[in-house]
């Protein structure tokens, strides 16, 4: 997100001389909606329209600076980016205008954001420089480290400075490497007071005007690090040097752009060992002489350098002559090993002969250990190729080719099932991870059920699918999930099912009823006692079993009925496809409710009463306390009527040891309903 810190880092990159000053700055000004956040008692917005106010003034004239946002105008939506004020000389005060406007309510793509401030300033003809904020990581499924070097390798002078606020060392290293890769600063700040602190430092020592004479004498500084490193290896260089805050430790290559020289990469001091003072850093992927530099970023001056010498290294990829289509391939590599390296598959071929990546996958996200990779293969036979990449400076490094040969792909099943019923089907293909048993309706091409085949009886190549409920043509289809293809197809014919339900016309009210069933008899196939009159006409499921939760070698369930009396419904319900296959009316009649006994007992006695009712399993008799619970009650004794004499129905009960005015309750557990009550006197 945006912080006055950022125009510490704007005026270091852009102060120090008048032909810096001349550069295209762009603010990326963070507009997402965790901008209200606080820090110190104040929200973020505020903090930063203030630094906003007081820097703006202190710009030099002819500076072009202008001003993106993102996030500001809508939530949830990626591309919600905008350029406020394009980059001009004295736009001070309609930067200040917008940002006094701006609304934080979105998401975070700020690779998306740096890309396109960096194409707004033709960043492939200029020197250009954007300067980004943030309190979180990229949401937009984009790839910050990647951004970095696509810009530093295509940019004529271009770099990106990113502020952390109140990130976590993981998620610094998330984004920092968007600042490494193009040689920029990535700088941590915790509060507001080290906002506010940078801010106002940078401000008084920044000059505005041309840059004074070098001075007589520098600070000391020296480095050390290896003579000689392969390609892509990680080094640590060792550094005596002032340690300042926007200090860093720079890759260059003295030979780039005609001899003007180029960063490479660079670590900001800070973001290393500092204990130790030594920052890690991966060399470049091609063979050489750099050097390592130490940059003061306070007097932005050179302090010290040192040649490293970058040496060829082995780079090799193993892996089988061809394999079957659509199966995984294991890859030995033997390479640099690189953060950001990876094995890919490549068709040379496509598109019109330029190429194109099929797979990849990165070395740090699979056996990393014993140097091996597995990766999908294309679903097309063809001669493709294995490529080493080095991640970091975007190379291919070793290739080697790979025959994708034909492979048998079948499925087998029977012509028809009934609908609603599982269909078993038997499988041969690739067997991959993603690869799946599609139900597919060939009229709309829908999806109408699908199974993995890792989920199922993978060692027998076997799945059961839920049949559709509705009768006619379907296909079932292998899906090969890494490609995204249909590898084969067979047709399959869903007939009408019979369903029918059989119970009495009508039940006593909480009572139990016993159904019998015709259907499917699916795994979650149930039969539902149903109230079409509830929630204002779109109707409640009262009770429901499941069909193999109760008799279903014999077609029957049983289930409680409604409380209240009443036009209801029984409905045959299959779970697979969510859908009501049969429906018949059933009525809920009255039946006689009482308790009789003892109008008053003495505290703590036993005494007997007779009940009328459903007599249902958790049926129970209550003495109820109105007055617990402030005002709402509580049963101070309880007893199932299946405890006492269920022939007689009767129960004992035990009054409680507080004299008081009670209650005597019939309970239907099933639904949680009060039928009968009657007054309880306890002297």
């Amino acid at each position: 997100m945006f912080r006055p810190l950022i125009f510490a880092v704007t005026a270091l990159s852009i102060f120090s001389t008048s032909s810096q000053a001349a550069d295209k700055v762009a603010i990326v000004f963070d507009g997402s909606g965790s901008m209200w956040g606080q820090i110190e008692g104040r929200t973020k917005i505020e903090i930063a329209r203030d630094a906003m106010s007081n820097v703006l003034g202190t710009l030099p004239g002819d500076l072009e600076l202008g001003l993106f946002a993102y996030g500001h105008r809508q939530k949830g939506k990626c591309d919600d980016i905008e350029l406020i004020v394009p980059p001009a000389a004295g736009t001070g005060a309609a930067i200040k205008a917008a940002t006094d406007n701006i609304t934080p309510k979105g998401k975070t793509p700020l690779s998306a954001a740096v890309r396109q401030a960096a194409e707004t300033m033709r960043y492939t003809e200029d020197r250009a420089t954007v300067v980004l904020v943030t309190d979180g990581i990229e949401t937009c499924n984009a790839d910050p480290c990647a951004l970095g070097q696509e810009l530093a390798r295509l940019g004529i002078n271009f770099t990106a400075h990113v502020i952390g606020f109140g990130l976590s060392p993981e998620e610094g290293r998330q984004v920092a490497c968007l600042a490494e890769n193009t040689g920029g600063l990535y700088i941590q700040a915790g509060n507001a007071e080290e906002l506010s602190g940078a801010l106002t430092a940078t401000v008084e020592t920044a000059p505005v005007v041309e840059a004074a004479a070098q001075p007589a004498q520098l600070p000391e500084a020296s480095l050390a690090a290896p003579d000689t490193a392969e390609i892509g290896a990680r080094i640590d260089v060792s550094w005596q040097g002032p340690g300042g805050r926007y200090d860093q430790i720079e890759l260059h290559d003295p030979q780039a752009r005609g001899g003007e020289g180029k960063r490479l990469r660079s670590k900001a001091v800070v973001n290393g060992d500092l204990e130790n003072n030594t920052v890690a850093m991966t060399v470049v992927s091609e063979p050489g002489t750099y050097e390592l530099r130490y940059w003061d970023g306070s007097g932005r001056q050179i302090l010290a350098t040192r040649a490293i010498e970058v040496t060829p290294a082995e780079v090799a990829l193993f892996a089988p002559d061809e394999i079957a289509m659509a199966r995984p391939v294991t890859v030995e590599w033997v390479g640099p090993g690189g953060r950001y390296d990876a094995v890919e598959l490549y068709d040379a071929s496509a598109r019109g002969g330029e190429g194109k990546v099929l797979h990849n996958k990165r070395l740090r996200n699979d056996d990393f250990d014993n140097n091996k990779v597995t990766m999908p293969t294309p679903a097309k036979p063809g001669t493709y190729q294995l490529r080493y990449y080095a991640g970091e400076d975007k190379i291919v490094l070793a290739t080697r080719p790979l025959d994708i040969i034909e492979a048998q792909v079948t499925l087998e099943t029977d012509e028809a099932a009934e609908a609603g019923k599982p269909i078993l089907v038997d499988w041969v293909g690739p067997g991959a991870r993603y690869d799946s048993v599609r139900l597919v309706d060939p009229a709309s091409g829908k999806k109408i059920h699908e199974k993995r085949l890792r989920n199922d009886d993978f060692d027998n190549q076997r799945v059961t699918l839920p049949g559709p409920v509705k009768a006619g043509p379907y296909e079932l289809h292998y899906y090969n999930g890494d490609n995204k293809t249909v590898l084969a197809t067979v047709p399959i014919a869903v007939t009408a099912a019979v369903v029918a339900l059989q119970a009495p016309d009508q039940i006593g009210q909480g009572r139990h009823i016993t159904v019998t069933w015709t259907g499917p008899g699916a795994r979650y196939d149930s039969v539902q006692f149903f109230d079409p009159r509830a929630r204002a006409g779109d109707g409640r499921v009262v009770h429901q079993k499941r069909l193999r939760n109760d008799d279903f070698d014999n077609s029957k369930v049983t289930l409680p009925s409604a409380a209240k009396p009443g036009d209801y419904e029984l409905r045959y319900y299959n779970g697979d496809n969510k859908t009501v296959m049969l429906t018949r009316p059933i009525s809920v009649v009255p039946v006689e409710l009482g308790v009789d006994g003892p109008e008053s007992v003495e505290a703590e006695t036993t005494f007997s009463v007779s009940w009328k009712g459903p007599g249902a399993r958790y049926d129970s008799v209550q003495i109820w306390d109105p007055r617990a619970r402030g005002g709402n009650g509580r049963a101070v004794f309880e007893r199932r009527v299946w405890s006492g004499d269920i022939d007689a129905q009767t129960v004992n009960l035990k009054a409680p040891k507080e004299a008081g005015n009670y209650e005597i309750r019939y309970f239907n557990g099933d639904n949680k309903a009060v039928l009968f009550t009657r007054p309880l006197s306890v002297q």
